[in-house]
Protein backbone atom coordinates (compact mmCIF):
# COMPACT_ATOMS: atom_id res chain seq x y z
CA UNK A 1 0.00 0.00 0.00
CA UNK A 2 1.49 3.61 -0.62
CA UNK A 3 1.42 6.32 1.82
CA UNK A 4 -1.32 8.10 -0.18
CA UNK A 5 -3.55 5.16 -0.36
CA UNK A 6 -2.80 4.50 3.81
CA UNK A 7 -3.74 7.46 4.54
CA UNK A 8 -6.80 7.87 2.28
CA UNK A 9 -7.95 4.32 4.04
CA UNK A 10 -7.47 5.89 7.47
CA UNK A 11 -9.35 8.90 6.27
CA UNK A 12 -12.17 6.66 5.23
CA UNK A 13 -11.68 4.56 8.28
CA UNK A 14 -12.30 7.86 10.57
CA UNK A 15 -15.35 9.03 8.55
CA UNK A 16 -17.21 5.64 9.19
CA UNK A 17 -16.09 5.98 13.21
CA UNK A 18 -17.11 9.61 13.15
CA UNK A 19 -20.05 8.54 12.00
CA UNK A 20 -20.46 5.30 13.51
CA UNK A 21 -19.93 7.28 16.82
CA UNK A 22 -22.42 9.79 16.22
CA UNK A 23 -24.98 7.58 15.13
CA UNK A 24 -24.50 5.66 18.87
CA UNK A 25 -25.00 9.20 20.66
CA UNK A 26 -28.18 10.02 18.56
CA UNK A 27 -30.31 6.39 19.48
CA UNK A 28 -28.54 6.74 23.05
CA UNK A 29 -29.55 10.50 23.35
CA UNK A 30 -32.93 9.73 22.08
CA UNK A 31 -33.95 6.61 24.60
CA UNK A 32 -32.84 9.50 27.50
CA UNK A 33 -36.33 11.43 26.35
CA UNK A 34 -38.71 10.73 28.96
CA UNK A 35 -42.01 8.20 28.09
CA UNK A 36 -44.00 11.18 28.01
CA UNK A 37 -42.17 13.38 25.21
CA UNK A 38 -41.50 10.06 23.56
CA UNK A 39 -45.15 8.61 23.49
CA UNK A 40 -45.64 12.17 21.77
CA UNK A 41 -43.20 11.80 19.05
CA UNK A 42 -45.07 8.77 17.89
CA UNK A 43 -48.38 9.94 18.25
CA UNK A 44 -46.86 12.83 15.87
CA UNK A 45 -45.55 9.88 13.35
CA UNK A 46 -48.57 7.96 13.54
CA UNK A 47 -50.83 11.19 12.45
CA UNK A 48 -48.90 11.30 9.57
CA UNK A 49 -48.94 7.77 8.44
CA UNK A 50 -52.48 7.15 9.62
CA UNK A 51 -53.86 7.65 6.25
CA UNK A 52 -51.56 4.96 5.00
CA UNK A 53 -52.58 1.90 7.95
CA UNK A 54 -56.05 2.83 7.34
CA UNK A 55 -55.39 2.24 3.78
CA UNK A 56 -54.50 -1.26 5.12
CA UNK A 57 -56.75 -1.94 6.91
CA UNK A 58 -55.45 -0.68 10.81
CA UNK A 59 -57.82 1.06 12.49
CA UNK A 60 -56.96 0.82 15.97
CA UNK A 61 -54.82 3.72 17.21
CA UNK A 62 -52.96 1.39 19.88
CA UNK A 63 -51.57 -0.73 17.28
CA UNK A 64 -50.31 1.78 14.86
CA UNK A 65 -48.46 3.58 17.61
CA UNK A 66 -47.04 0.17 18.49
CA UNK A 67 -46.00 -0.12 14.81
CA UNK A 68 -44.66 3.07 14.87
CA UNK A 69 -42.30 2.54 17.93
CA UNK A 70 -41.16 -0.73 16.43
CA UNK A 71 -40.49 0.58 13.32
CA UNK A 72 -38.23 3.26 14.67
CA UNK A 73 -36.60 0.71 16.37
CA UNK A 74 -35.67 -1.31 13.43
CA UNK A 75 -34.80 1.23 11.03
CA UNK A 76 -32.75 3.03 13.29
CA UNK A 77 -30.55 -0.02 13.92
CA UNK A 78 -30.23 -1.07 10.32
CA UNK A 79 -28.69 2.86 9.58
CA UNK A 80 -26.45 1.29 12.36
CA UNK A 81 -25.80 -1.72 10.68
CA UNK A 82 -25.25 0.20 7.39
CA UNK A 83 -22.62 2.02 9.68
CA UNK A 84 -20.56 -0.13 11.31
CA UNK A 85 -20.63 -2.24 8.00
CA UNK A 86 -18.65 0.35 6.71
CA UNK A 87 -16.67 1.09 9.39
CA UNK A 88 -15.61 -2.55 9.78
CA UNK A 89 -14.89 -3.04 6.43
CA UNK A 90 -12.37 -0.22 5.99
CA UNK A 91 -10.92 -1.39 9.63
CA UNK A 92 -10.67 -4.66 8.51
CA UNK A 93 -8.91 -3.86 5.07
CA UNK A 94 -6.61 -1.44 6.65
CA UNK A 95 -5.73 -3.03 10.09
CA UNK A 96 -7.11 -6.41 9.92
CA UNK A 97 -9.89 -6.15 11.99
CA UNK A 98 -11.86 -9.95 12.60
CA UNK A 99 -15.78 -9.13 12.17
CA UNK A 100 -17.15 -11.45 15.03
CA UNK A 101 -15.09 -8.72 17.86
CA UNK A 102 -16.41 -6.14 16.23
CA UNK A 103 -20.23 -7.80 15.98
CA UNK A 104 -20.10 -7.81 19.73
CA UNK A 105 -19.21 -4.62 20.06
CA UNK A 106 -22.29 -3.59 17.63
CA UNK A 107 -24.49 -5.91 19.77
CA UNK A 108 -23.47 -3.97 23.08
CA UNK A 109 -25.50 -0.83 21.87
CA UNK A 110 -28.85 -1.71 21.96
CA UNK A 111 -27.94 -3.65 25.17
CA UNK A 112 -27.01 -0.41 26.72
CA UNK A 113 -29.65 1.13 25.17
CA UNK A 114 -32.46 -0.39 26.14
CA UNK A 115 -30.49 0.09 29.62
CA UNK A 116 -30.42 3.41 29.54
CA UNK A 117 -34.03 3.53 29.58
CA UNK A 118 -34.19 1.74 32.56
CA UNK A 119 -33.36 5.08 34.73
CA UNK A 120 -35.80 7.62 32.51
CA UNK A 121 -39.13 8.01 33.81
CA UNK A 122 -41.80 6.33 31.50
CA UNK A 123 -39.34 4.27 29.67
CA UNK A 124 -38.63 0.87 30.30
CA UNK A 125 -35.67 -1.56 28.55
CA UNK A 126 -37.04 -4.22 26.62
CA UNK A 127 -35.16 -7.72 25.81
CA UNK A 128 -37.76 -8.18 22.85
CA UNK A 129 -36.78 -4.22 21.82
CA UNK A 130 -32.68 -5.36 21.70
CA UNK A 131 -34.00 -8.49 19.18
CA UNK A 132 -35.58 -6.42 17.35
CA UNK A 133 -32.60 -3.90 17.31
CA UNK A 134 -30.33 -6.40 16.11
CA UNK A 135 -32.45 -7.77 13.54
CA UNK A 136 -31.96 -3.97 11.99
CA UNK A 137 -28.33 -4.08 12.49
CA UNK A 138 -28.05 -7.08 10.62
CA UNK A 139 -30.81 -6.30 7.99
CA UNK A 140 -28.89 -2.82 7.27
CA UNK A 141 -25.53 -4.28 7.45
CA UNK A 142 -26.77 -7.01 4.60
CA UNK A 143 -28.25 -4.32 3.13
CA UNK A 144 -25.43 -2.32 2.62
CA UNK A 145 -22.79 -5.72 1.90
CA UNK A 146 -25.57 -6.13 -1.24
CA UNK A 147 -24.93 -2.82 -2.45
CA UNK A 148 -21.24 -2.17 -1.48
CA UNK A 149 -18.37 -1.72 -3.92
CA UNK A 150 -15.30 -3.52 -2.58
CA UNK A 151 -12.07 -2.59 -3.72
Amino acid sequence: MTGENSHDSARRSARWAVAFACWVAFVWCHSLVQGPQSSLESGLVVTLVRPVFEMLGVHDADLMSLLVRKAAHFSEYAVLGVLARGLFSTLRSEKGVRPFPAALLVALVPIVDECIQLFVPGRSGQLTDVLLDLSGVVAGALLAHLVARDD
